[in-house]
């Protein structure tokens, strides 16, 4: 099965098993609920910045649960593509205000250029087949963005990724696999492209949000009960690791601002 079918093939069981809940996409819900809070922050951040409410295109809305989230917090038209028409039913039955669903690909997106104030993006890049793939969704957010808007990342990275299975090597646990249906970006590669079209916006945006809890839940947890029992990452004991403050790189997920060049 080709890379793009098989990816397909994966969302719409996640549509069928998850419907409209918070863990379609991410069934880790400590992880989910700090990737909204922290889009939500800084698109309020951001908000302050402009005179007028800015325009919002999410590029990889699956069931729209994160435009649900962000419209109860702030006033902004939100536009939502996604590529699974599984997902976009669920999202359409929302039936939300200001919020538009629509089909597309993250690789050649249907905007005119110049078209929106802020896109984000919350584990949608790394759906894509391949690091050529990846800067063509960078380069058509680059210019469907107005100079001076604002890109927010939420995408997994091989550092932290590889970070954690080290921690877990010296617990004795097996590495953690990336997704089949996922390639990271490698944070060099990614930094040497992306300096010529964006800046790195400093807004007190923490890029490492998720280190302390994946330390706590992918390898403090896991090294304790030592495959007792069946690993459950929804549990008392990796809540507590959601709360603490960030430390380390031992994240996959990761976020980054970026600002387009006037």
């Amino acid at each position: 099965m080709a890379w793009r079918e098989e990816v397909k093939e994966h969302y719409k069981k996640q549509a069928e098993v998850y419907h409209d809940s918070k863990q379609s996409t991410m069934a880790d819900v400590f992880i989910r609920d700090k990737e909204v809070d922290e889009l939500i922050k800084n698109i309020q951040k951001i908000n302050t910045l402009f005179s007028e409410s800015p325009n919002i295109l999410e590029v990889g809305c699956g069931n729209g649960y994160l435009a649900q989230e962000l419209i109860k917090k702030i006033q902004n038209k939100i536009t939502a593509i996604d590529f699974s028409e599984e997902l976009l039913n669920v999202a359409r039955i929302r039936n939300l205000n200001n919020i538009q669903f629509i089909l597309g690909d993250a690789t050649k997106l249907d905007f005119n250029d110049n078209s929106f104030d802020i896109v984000i993006t919350e584990r949608c890049l790394i759906n894509l087949e391949s690091w050529e793939q990846q800067k063509e969704a960078l380069e058509e957010i680059h210019r469907v963005l107005r100079p001076g808007g604002y890109f927010i990342m939420i995408e997994a990275f091989t550092d932290g990724w590889r970070n954690t299975n080290e921690a877990r090597n010296v617990v004795g646990l097996s590495p953690i696999p990336q997704p089949h249906h996922n390639v990271f970006f490698k944070k060099d590669i990614f930094h040497n492209f992306i300096q010529s079209i964006f800046d790195f916006a400093e807004l007190g945006q923490k890029e490492n949000f998720l280190s302390t809890y994946y330390f706590g839940s992918r390898v403090l947890y896991p090294a304790m009960i030592n495959q007792k029992k069946e690993l459950v990452y929804n549990n008392k004991f990796n809540e507590f690791f959601s709360h603490l403050p960030e430390a380390g790189n031992y994240a996959s997920i990761q976020q980054f601002i970026l600002k387009k060049k006037v």
